[in-house]
């Protein structure tokens, strides 16, 4: 068929890359707070207010595109930077708070965004409705076991986009518990060679690229396999290099190309 690309795939990197620009260019006066607004102390307006805008485009990716992963994600993306730069817990935390009020006022007023958190809350209110897909994985992953069905002899039927959305639910039916822990322990070792790669890194600005783009494919594993074992709303984001998905391997790919340009810059700094 032709060849389809989504957008919000590209937004990673760009989201990461100007974050880390941002803040390597005001990284003094974000990190340093000098006026209070009850227990935190905030930069000026000035730079305060790009960060904000981040908040306000996530609330709209949920609004406007209806695309709660995606929102997730590139929220997930923008504390972790934020605690990065600044080492405070508090603008974390306040992250949080901020989003969870925007959450809150969002559900009452948008049908997509009750639908998303009713069928999280309760998936057997519904089994053959809202609820259809989240009750077919916990069926899938309880018959896995321990060891799984088997490589290859899941059952195809059972969980609808068991290769885009619910690839994780598919690994816990053939491979099992333990296979499941094992690809989790795989997005482990990928988090700790990439935190590595930005801790050694003498550049600011590749610092907080390699940490960022190490976050974003991290962090995207994390809330799908959050989604598909029904901890949070289901998300509808792939599972980095294992699910299927063109837009989405190929940008994770680019990511760790530039992950590995870093890393390689750092062996002979001869290298431009």
């Amino acid at each position: 068929g032709a060849f389809q690309f989504q957008p919000v795939e590209l937004l990673k990197i760009l989201l990461v890359v100007y974050l880390a620009t941002y803040r390597d260019e005001r990284r003094m006066l974000i990190g340093s707070g000098v006026f209070r607004l009850g227990p935190l102390r905030l930069p000026p307006p000035q730079y305060l207010l790009p960060l904000l805008l981040m908040w306000g485009v996530t609330i709209a990716l949920i609004v406007v595109q209806k695309d709660l992963g995606a929102a997730l994600l590139f929220f997930t993306i923008f504390l972790a930077m934020l605690f990065l730069v600044t080492g405070r817990v508090s603008y974390v935390v306040a992250g949080l708070l901020a989003f969870a009020v925007g959450a809150a006022a969002l559900y009452p007023m948008f049908a997509h965004v009750r639908v998303r958190v009713d069928a999280w809350r309760n998936p057997w209110a519904d089994p053959l409705g809202t609820g259809y897909q989240m009750v077919q994985a916990l069926y899938a992953l309880a018959s896995g076991g321990w060891s799984g069905t088997g490589l290859g002899l899941g059952d195809p039927t059972m969980v609808p986009e068991s290769h885009t959305d619910f690839m994780f639910t598919s690994v816990g039916e053939e491979l099992g518990l333990l296979g499941g822990l094992a690809l989790l322990l795989c997005y482990g070792l990928f988090a700790v060679r990439g935190y590595q790669i930005a801790l050694r890194t003498r550049d600011s600005f590749q610092r907080l690229l390699a940490a960022g783009l190490t976050t974003a494919i991290v962090a995207q594993a994390l809330v799908i396999t959050a989604g598909t074992t029904n901890l949070i709303p289901l998300t509808g984001i792939t599972l980095p290099f294992v699910s299927y998905g063109g837009s989405s391997t190929l940008i994770n790919f680019a990511m760790v190309g530039i992950l590995l340009r870093i890393s390689a810059a750092q062996k002979d700094p001869r290298v431009l």
